[in-house]
């Protein structure tokens, strides 16, 4: 079995089990409640509207963005990932009130945490860790994901500060199974692609991006994976458990 010394792995799904509900009439009630409070008058039906179209906003002008960052002429809008704290504090421009960052961080959390159902680690995950770190063996996240959700998440949780470099799709703007999201965890942390191993549960993002951009990879079923691919690429481990990885 091939040694390596970085190990990359997804979030959601493979090292985190998570169900939220975003359509759910509640957050909406909820949230134009906190935002009315805060100044910013909304009917929970003209929030969600208002909140989706902004997004769609947010989302070509964050490709736009993208393309002059990364000197390219094409990037398809499903390798895009927007940051939604400006979507949360357009949201308040919209009725003429100027919130500050704490503010728009303070909404972020408040959105997801009325949002969720449940929030777990799967079983095996830190005794994994824990083999990997006494192995010497360097622990990475990439991630697409919301900082201002999955931060305050993963310290709950208790693994944030085992990770030696993490990157949030949010942050880079672009998202897997885009070559450019994998290349800019690359760069950040100076790795080597002989070196590393990319673990996840989502074929196309995981298995078929990291594949793409030249890694082996190790792919994990898991609730929620979607559809399970009938073959895997030649460099591609299946794991029964995420504990397998090491």
């Amino acid at each position: 079995m091939k040694e390596y010394r970085n190990y990359i792995f997804d979030l959601y799904g493979t090292l985190v089990d998570i169900h939220t509900n975003e359509s759910k009439s509640s957050l909406w009630k909820n949230m134009a409640c906190i935002y009315s409070m805060m100044g910013a008058s909304y009917e929970p039906s003209e929030l969600k509207k208002q909140y989706q179209l902004l997004a769609g906003e947010e989302l070509v002008i964050t490709l736009e963005r993208m393309k002059k960052e990364l000197k390219v002429e094409q990037l398809a809008e499903t390798e895009i990932e927007i940051l939604l704290d400006n979507v949360f504090q357009k949201l308040f421009e919209r009725k003429g009130i100027m919130a500050d960052e704490k503010q728009i961080h303070q909404i972020g959390v408040t959105f997801r945490s009325l949002s969720l159902s449940y929030l777990r680690l799967y079983e095996g995950v830190l005794e994994l860790f824990e083999r990997l770190k006494k192995a010497d063996k360097k622990i990475y996240l990439l991630s697409n994901a919301q900082r201002m959700f999955t931060e305050p998440e993963m310290r709950i949780l208790g693994i944030y500060d085992l990770f030696d470099g993490i990157l949030y799709s949010s942050d880079a703007g672009v998202k897997k199974p885009s070559y450019h999201f994998y290349d800019a965890l690359f760069q950040k942390y100076g790795l080597k692609k002989e070196e590393s191993v990319m673990v996840g549960n989502e074929y196309r993002a995981d298995i078929w991006g990291a594949e793409q951009y030249g890694l082996d990879t190790m792919y994990v079923f898991t609730e929620l994976s979607g559809e399970k691919p009938d073959k895997l690429p030649e460099n591609c481990r299946r794991l029964k458990v995420i504990g397998e990885v090491f």
